[in-house]
């Protein structure tokens, strides 16, 4: 094999090579994206007044009530907790977590507990590991002098001990919920739904969404198809200028054109949403747009701040890994061709000064 057969071998071997770790990284970041759950319901934390136990059940009986209820969950936070097997002498610790109303608004896999169940609870594989060697639900706990039954063992990273609620014979009765999760209602916004709920029991909250991390990741997964998309339009463009309109390969570059343009409005008309409160009432008020961009950094803000359930924790997790993908293999798609300009000049410059050995001679 001679050394520019050699040559060409290895910078195809190479290109191979880039390629295939650019989609590796690529697609781990499509597959953690996948698995970011969406929220079942929207998250407010309460400000002001807490409703208690009794507050708490007097509001999901009102609601039971009335022709088209609210769909709620409140929740209390009891902090890190000591619990034990009630068979054997094993002990774990774990946060602890009081749920009223329906639990599976705030997470899908609490709702193994039924509205009003004031003896089961729901932990993670670890704790269930650490407290009796396996991950078989149906166990039974002690905690605060009372007999607990495992009705669901959770694949949550974190260790967390979820009640599905509290009995009057608690001994904790100091309890307050300072966080509720509502469901959207059908033909309302979250924010209607939320102000609605709120205003219909005097209480006061802020929504924080929670949807930034996948938002953050599809922006991240859709670097690498823009950059793509635009490169290979600028080389069909480079590709056109060497024929005519007689020629077909002309009129192939523009059936090309017409692809991808049409691809493009496709996904945006049929994709794209324009969130409903970023519309102004009227296109004169230059301010608007200021106003919502420091509320959404505001938000970002309060976001990051404020505890996080289980869910939003992992989508936190997965959103990361997910931009990161993203962005990395777009940057090394950047670095490879810059390499491959590089290389092409030094290979160009190569070339000339074989084809043209006596005029460098007689230059120099």
């Amino acid at each position: 094999m001679s050394v520019r057969s050699q040559s060409a071998f290895l910078r195809k071997a190479g290109t191979l090579t880039v390629w295939l770790i650019i989609f590796c990284i690529y697609f781990l970041g499509v597959y953690n994206y996948v698995q970011i759950r969406n929220d079942t319901a929207v998250s407010v934390f309460l400000s002001a007044a807490y409703p208690d136990r009794k507050g708490a059940e007097n509001i999901l009986k009102q609601e039971r009530k009335s022709e088209k209820p609210y769909d709620v969950c409140f929740y209390a936070d009891a902090g890190l907790r000591e619990i034990s097997a009630k068979e054997g002498n094993r002990q774990a610790q774990a946060m602890t977590v009081y749920l009223k109303g329906n639990p599976a608004g705030y997470d899908w896999q609490a709702a193994a507990l039924t509205e009003g169940d004031p003896d089961g609870c729901v932990i993670d594989g670890t704790t269930a590991w650490e407290l009796f060697g396996n991950k078989v639900p149906g166990g039974q706990i002690l905690f605060q002098g009372r007999t607990y039954t495992v009705r669901k063992v959770a694949d949550w990273g974190q260790k967390i001990l979820v009640f599905g609620a509290a009995s009057a014979d608690d001994t904790e009765t100091e309890l307050f919920y300072n966080r509720l999760f509502i469901r959207r209602r059908n033909g309302e916004t979250e924010e209607s739904t939320v102000n609605g709920f709120l205003m219909k029991y005097g209480l006061q909250g802020t929504v924080v969404s929670s949807t930034l991390p996948k938002n953050a990741g599809l922006a991240a997964l859709l670097l690498l198809p823009a950059v793509l998309s635009g490169s290979l339009w600028t080389e069909i463009s480079r590709e056109k200028k060497n024929y005519t309109v007689k020629d077909a390969e002309y009129w192939f570059c523009n059936l090309l054109y017409s692809v991808m343009a049409g691809t493009v409005v496709w996904l945006l008309f049929t994709h794209l949403t324009w969130p409903e409160g970023w519309i102004p009432s009227r296109w004169s008020d230059f301010g608007f747009w200021k106003e919502k961009v420091d509320q959404a950094v505001a938000e970002f803000k309060l976001y990051l701040m404020l505890p996080k359930t289980v869910s939003q924790t992992e989508g936190m997790i997965l959103g990361g890994k997910t931009v990161c993908a993203g962005g990395g293999s777009c940057f090394l798609y950047f670095l490879w061709k810059v390499y491959e300009k590089g290389y092409d000049r030094i290979s160009d410059r190569g070339r000339r000064g074989k084809d043209f050995p006596v005029e460098q001679n007689f230059r120099s």
